[in-house]
């Protein structure tokens, strides 16, 4: 996922990376800034499309701005708590399904 969305910024002017966060970009002269979606797909054509605030975050005060997915040398993905903001999961145990929805909390 990292790779493909530094193919989507490679005109946003990179930094170093801050703390457990590697892919960073110095935004403090822009105004407004275009980055690729990003989305979960799963199964049945089921997608879980992220708004840009749920995984471009701002690390200082400064400008600087990171793509909110630590590197990993595994193949596990996981979806943390700053991608899960404003969304409701719901655990169907029964059925072992897991559900998504937007959440006004």
């Amino acid at each position: 996922m990292r790779d493909a969305f530094r193919k989507g910024t490679k005109d946003l002017p990179s930094t170093n990376g801050v703390a457990l966060f590697d892919t960073c970009y110095d935004l403090s002269s822009r105004k407004s800034v275009e980055v690729p979606t990003v989305a979960f797909h799963f199964g049945n054509g089921k997608e879980l499309s992220l708004p840009a605030k749920n995984y471009m975050i701002p690390v200082d005060s400064t400008g600087t701005f990171c793509f909110a997915f630590a590197p990993t040398s595994s193949s596990l993905g996981i979806i943390g708590n700053v991608q899960q903001q404003g969304t409701r999961v719901s655990y169907d145990l029964t059925n072992s399904l897991i559900g998504f929805s937007p959440n006004k909390c």
